[in-house]
């Protein structure tokens, strides 16, 4: 098996409906924050240079939060009928991530222990949720260009979160670009 094979991409899994209510919802109520990139010791002095986004954490008694929750699951699901050897023990929060006109994440992994509040331990698998496709760029590049998913709402992409799978999204060029991601432990 190719590293590849390990990304699984379920499109059209979300209702379009449900992630622009979502996105309407949280455009209005949300207080977002900057994103940042962390290590160990707090967050990196090189932030600006590597992200340029907003986002904001979905808590479990949050509008949506059970809507998506089961979506996730779903995912899970699916993404073990291929891969049993995973174990998913728990979800953490909700990152609502909006990349405004010329916002992009520099390239990363997601094999942190403890940022952006999560409980302590490595992430096992990233499961992400496309909310929208009215824009440009912003593209979603992993595995250094291995595989990059066409844009469309309500698409799930489930991968590995080690150091085989850096992943990236471009300046996104016009329009505003929403995702929505959990990290399963």
């Amino acid at each position: 098996m190719s590293i590849l094979d390990y990304i699984e991409f379920f499109p059209g899994f979300v209702d379009g409906k449900l992630c622009d209510e979502l996105i309407s919802h949280y455009k209005e109520n949300a207080k977002w924050e900057s994103s940042t990139f962390s290590d160990g010791t707090g967050i990196m002095t090189q932030t600006a240079e590597r992200v340029k986004m907003e986002e904001f954490w979905i808590q479990q008694d949050m509008k949506f939060y059970s809507e998506f929750q089961a979506h996730f699951q779903k995912a899970v699901v699916k993404y073990l009928q291929k891969h049993p050897k995973f174990e998913p023990q728990r979800f953490t929060p909700f990152r609502l991530n909006h990349y405004p006109v010329g916002g992009f994440m520099e390239q990363h992994i997601d094999n942190i222990h403890h940022s952006h509040g999560q409980q302590f331990g490595y992430p096992h698998v990233t499961v992400l949720v496309m909310l929208n496709d009215n824009y440009e760029g912003g593209e979603f590049d992993l595995c250094d260009g291995g595989f990059v998913p066409e844009t469309q709402q309500g698409s799930v992409i489930v991968f590995p979160s080690n150091f085989m799978y850096p992943h990236q999204v471009q300046k996104v060029t016009s329009g505003d670009r929403f995702s929505l991601m959990t990290w399963i432990m």
